[in-house]
């Protein structure tokens, strides 16, 4: 039985995430120094998800991005386009408007009309006049299934190779369930609870929590701007969540588990559950996947996607329902602890308050550190 890290198997599905540069050893879990709060500007050149593709056809969508106020829709090329939600003239909101069959939207104030790139091509009460010199702001679009992607930030940056790869998500080897939610907090406190999986043990005990949890030495490897925070946990038995759909049941196994910040907007996680006996035809590894798909709504709210994954029972539905259900159930929790944690911000948010970091904080730490330095370029123009 493997006793540390390095010594656990590493499976083709987590090998990405284990040839990382390690952080040094003396990080220093209990500085708050030079380190992203709640306050810190959001990441603006960063593509993050503006909706599921399958949800958005030739209608008007509104939804707001980064501060950013949102009308979006499917043109009759199939294309997606995004664009301010306000119309030049007085701020009508674009989204409480006419969308013609010609991809144009009508102003339902005073009628002046843009095209899907923003420009304004007719204004009723001056029909002589070019109206091309009036505009809104267009923003870049991607679309990768299952989602649409946005660049809130400088378009002129909006390069779409940067948008992190998940082409397993398309696989029919994984069983798949997913969700959204809309949360009451810092978009990096989500980041922060998926980095620090210690919670588990004490807000998700019944589903995901075994005795031993919180206790599993901690790794953190850090490549560039991502970090992943990894741990292991030697003979005990899977919980709740996995351990009737593996078939494991009571079955003693080991249990690796990685969260990866990718991006602002990205967040990875994969848990393998490794049974050295092959008590179940021979088999030892199981996997779940999951995508944690992170977009700021303002400072202090957040839309948040997630896609949950196994490659164990892929085509068995009453499992594709079980984990659906038990994913909403532990994501609730983590929803409701970050509202209260921000109503209590907002009730104590005391001048020259620093929260205290533990070890268990290493890859959180990490992780707010590159949010600081990726904020602190954009502020400077970079």
């Amino acid at each position: 039985m493997p006793e540390t890290i390095a010594e656990f198997p590493i499976s083709p599905v987590v090998k990405k995430f284990a040839d990382a540069t390690r952080i040094p050893a003396n990080t220093n879990a209990g500085s708050n120094a030079k380190i992203a709060d709640r306050d810190t500007p959001l990441i603006q050149n960063c593509w993050y998800i503006l909706d599921w593709a399958g949800d958005v056809e030739h209608a008007l969508k509104n939804r707001m991005i980064l501060g950013h106020d949102l009308v979006y829709f499917r043109t009759q090329s199939g294309a997606v386009t995004a664009l301010q939600n306000r119309c030049a003239h007085r701020c009508f909101p674009l989204h409480r408007s006419v969308l013609h069959d010609n991809d144009t939207i009508q102003c339902n104030y005073h009628g002046l009309t843009y095209n899907s790139e923003g420009s304004c091509v007719k204004i009723p009460s001056a029909p002589n006049k070019d109206p091309s010199s009036i505009k809104i702001q267009h923003y870049p679009v991607v679309e990768r299934s299952p989602f649409l992607w946005v660049w809130p930030g400088d378009p002129d940056k909006a390069d779409a190779d940067q948008i992190p790869d998940y082409d397993w998500v398309n696989d029919d080897a994984w069983g798949y369930g997913d969700g959204y939610y809309h949360l009451d907090g810092n978009y990096l406190a989500i980041h922060e609870n998926l980095m620090d999986i210690t919670h588990f043990q004490f807000l998700h005990g019944a589903v995901l929590g075994t005795p031993n949890f919180a206790e599993a030495k901690i790794d953190v490897t850090e490549d560039g701007n991502t970090v992943d925070n990894y741990r292991i946990n030697l003979g005990e038995p899977l919980p709740g969540l996995h351990s009737e759909a593996t078939g494991l049941g009571k079955t003693v196994v080991n249990r690796q588990a990685h969260s990866a910040f990718v991006t602002p907007g990205f967040h990875e996680a994969v848990t393998l559950m490794n049974d050295p006996a092959g008590t179940q035809g021979g088999r030892n590894d199981y996997h779940a996947h999951i995508l944690h798909l992170i977009t700021p709504e303002s400072q202090y709210t957040t839309h948040y996607w997630w896609i949950f994954a196994r490659d164990f029972n892929p085509t068995v539905k009453k499992w594709d329902k079980f984990y659906s259900d038990s994913t909403r159930a532990v994501f609730t929790e983590d929803a409701d602890a970050i509202d209260w944690m921000e109503q209590q911000w907002a009730k104590e948010d005391r001048a020259g308050f620093r929260e205290a970091n533990v070890l268990a904080d290493k890859g959180a730490v990490a992780m707010r550190r590159i949010v600081q330095r990726m904020a602190d370029a954009e502020q400077a123009g970079g």
